[in-house]
């Protein structure tokens, strides 16, 4: 997978969790400086529904507080995957996204199986 590829997947993910407006979207930016430059977009996404945003990733920035989004600190083990859940409120929306990163790009898949999506969440959560 290409970071172009990911990076289209991230946006309809995040942009269904805009739609929808209710739910639970995690999002694991491996890193908390990778974050940095969506910090605008999850303000507003907090901001403009009733979504519980959760941003996850390793600890090696001070993250602004945004009203609504919840950080969570992980071990380096998540380091290398790109992830992404969103519970859609009910199981007709559900979405999600897991890549790792390798040396030569991502490997991973997407998904709109509630069941996968749940258990991907879970895992970050777990993380």
């Amino acid at each position: 997978m290409r970071r172009r590829s990911l990076l289209a997947v991230s946006r309809e993910i995040e942009d269904r969790a805009h739609r929808v407006g209710t739910g639970t979207l995690r999002a694991s930016f491996q890193r908390f400086s990778a974050f940095r430059p969506q910090v605008g977009v999850y303000s507003y996404l907090a901001a403009d529904t009733d979504l519980s945003v959760h941003v996850h990733g390793v600890d090696d920035w001070d993250v602004p507080p945004i009203p609504g989004v919840r950080y969570h600190a992980v071990d380096d083990e998540l380091e290398r995957f790109w992830v992404l859940a969103f519970d859609g409120g009910d199981e007709g929306q559900a979405c999600g996204l897991v890549a790792r990163e390798d040396s030569d790009g991502y490997t991973g898949f997407w998904t709109d199986d509630a069941a996968i999506v749940a258990e991907i969440a879970a895992a970050v959560t777990a993380a």
